[in-house]
This record gives structure tokens, C-alpha cells and sequence, in this order.
């Protein structure tokens, strides 16, 4: 039969385990967010760099073409356009910022389930000692 020294070694040593696995899981979990943040943030500055040289191009198009008649209303009206496209492009970003869900989610509730699952495991463990217990003892 064993002691309820050793089912609390073998407890332990079972949450150690599993502990590192769960520390294992989030250090895979950050390298891999690592790495596709890095991917996007690649692409977004090339999206940007297109489409800021094309953004110059059609504006340094528009500004000729209109100078003539409106002068240096053709350089605000751009410039306007670009100001709007920024907050607007700046609320989106914030909106999903919020939305996002906190890094290391997916493990935090592992380990939240873990947590429950040795809370129970030791009520019952306790539970069946002390009927052992009273069960040896008349």
C-alpha cells in the first residue's frame, strides 16, 4: 500500500512534469508569434513602400495636371486625402489592438485547467486517506 508521502512525491513530481511541458508549449507558442510578426511586419513595409512610391507618382500626376487651374489648392486637396486615410487607417489599428486576444491565451488556459484538474486530484486523494483512516482505525 502506498504512503501518503510517496502519492505526494509522485503528485509533485507529476506537476513538475507537467509544469515544464506547459513552459515548453509557451516557449514554442512565443517563437512561432516571434516569427509570424516578423513575417507581417515584412510585408507591411514592403505594402508600404509600394504604395508609397505609387502614392508620390499619382500625386505628383495630380499636382501637374491641376496646377494650372487651382494653383496650391492641387497640393491641400492630396494632402487632406492622406491626412483622413492616416486616422482612418489608425482608428482600424487601435480597434483591432483591442480586439486581440493576450498573448500566451491558449496556454494560460492549460495551465488554469491543469490547476484544476490537481485541485481535484488532491481533494479526492485526501478524501480516500482519511477514509483509509478511519477505516484501519476501530
Amino acid at each position: 500500500m502506498a504512503s501518503p508521502i510517496d502519492a505526494l512525491r509522485r503528485l509533485s513530481a507529476a506537476s513538475v512534469n507537467l509544469l515544464l511541458s506547459r513552459a515548453e508549449f509557451a516557449s514554442v507558442e512565443l517563437a512561432q508569434a516571434r516569427a509570424q510578426l516578423m513575417h507581417w511586419l515584412l510585408l507591411a513595409l514592403g505594402v508600404l513602400l509600394l504604395a508609397l512610391l505609387g502614392l508620390l507618382a499619382a500625386t505628383a500626376l495630380f499636382v501637374a495636371l491641376l496646377w494650372p487651374v487651382l494653383g496650391w489648392v492641387s497640393l491641400l486637396l492630396p494632402a487632406i486625402a492622406y491626412l483622413l486615410g492616416a486616422v482612418l487607417v489608425f482608428q482600424r489599428l487601435q480597434r483591432e489592438i483591442e480586439g486581440a486576444p493576450p498573448l500566451l491565451s491558449d496556454t494560460l488556459q492549460e495551465l488554469a485547467k491543469d490547476r484544476d484538474a490537481f485541485r481535484g486530484q488532491v481533494a479526492g486523494a485526501t478524501a480516500q486517506h482519511s477514509d483509509q483512516q478511519a477505516r484501519e482505525s476501530p
